[in-house]
């Protein structure tokens, strides 16, 4: 499995930008990156998107949203590493033994509705984490991510 390089996730995101925007509401309650995202959501250096029910790429997604940053790689880590925890399925890419993308699915809310934490870091405490909720796979979840634009 090839990086989730930078210019994917920014694909990603300039994609879910142009979609619907709506509320506030924290679905990523009881996971280590909510405080990522309550805590520099706002930042300078950071940009925040979040959506609801929109759709991407064809999928139908209850919550998206997504957070790029500079300068705060290792608080990143530190959240990413306790929700890693708690994953019911991990999947990582690893460069020079550093772990510098991947996904991990979370326990899934009621409905079957997945929760999933996407993550890219591949300069230095530069990134993007990105939490989806939805009634995606893991499947779509790695075609949404890896498949040509």
């Amino acid at each position: 499995m090839k990086p989730l390089g930078i210019n994917s996730i920014i694909r990603i995101l300039l994609l879910a930008v142009m979609m619907a925007t709506a509320g506030t509401a924290t679905a990523q309650n009881g996971l280590g990156i909510d405080e990522v995202f309550e805590r520099y959501g706002h930042a300078k250096g950071c940009k925040m998107v979040e959506m609801h029910n929109a759709k991407l790429r064809g999928y139908q997604l209850t919550l998206y949203k997504s957070l790029t940053y500079k300068k705060i790689g290792a608080v990143v880590e530190k959240y990413l590493k306790e929700d890693k925890r708690r994953a019911k399925k991990i999947r990582e890419v690893v460069e020079d033994g550093k772990i510098v993308s991947g996904y991990y699915m979370m326990s899934p809310k009621a409905d079957n509705i997945n929760r999933y934490i996407l993550f890219s870091n591949v300069r230095k405490n530069e990134g993007a984490i990105i939490y989806i909720e939805g009634k995606l796979s893991p499947d779509d979840i790695m075609k949404l991510c890896y498949s040509k634009w």
